[in-house]
């Protein structure tokens, strides 16, 4: 009974291996990149700017990255290396030139060094300035005391 199931094993097991040799191609395009990661750096001290971070990554086409599970950490720039800003949001497309990320899905923006959070629909964040802009269902949470406010 054992000398029958070797040879069916060994053929199982050459059948299933490519010949040597045997070129596969090269790996396609169109397949995600898992647990990205893009850092991105300040010019010419070399701080962390932001990292871009997701559960998957497709570059659609040059210097535009889509993003599924994205969180986004925008830092200080300078030797704190503090962290300023979280943004999460299931999709994003990435304009890397132009430091630009967007979305049409939900969106939820953490700002520690303001104090607020805000979430929303149809976003766009601009590195350059460091602003968010809500399209649809835009709601805003402040931390921050008033004083006299109803005065």
């Amino acid at each position: 009974m054992i000398r029958s199931v070797i040879p069916f094993l060994l053929v199982s097991i050459v059948a299933s291996v490519p010949a040597f040799g045997e070129k596969t191609g090269p790996a396609s395009a169109k397949a995600p990149i898992i647990n990205f990661s893009l850092p991105t750096f300040t010019n010419p001290d070399g701080y962390r700017s932001w990292l871009i971070r997701g559960s998957e990554a497709w570059l659609t086409e040059q210097n535009v990255i889509d993003v599924q599970g994205l969180a986004l950490t925008v830092f200080s720039g300078d030797a704190s290396n503090r962290i300023d800003t979280i943004l999460l949001s299931p999709s994003a497309r990435v304009l890397t030139e132009q430091q630009v990320i967007s979305g049409t899905s939900s969106m939820r923006v953490i700002n520690i060094r303001d104090g607020f959070e805000a979430s929303g629909e149809e976003w766009r964040y601009t590195h350059k300035d460091k602003t968010v802009t809500l399209g649809k269902k835009a709601r805003v949470v402040l931390r921050a005391e008033f004083k006299n406010f109803l005065k």
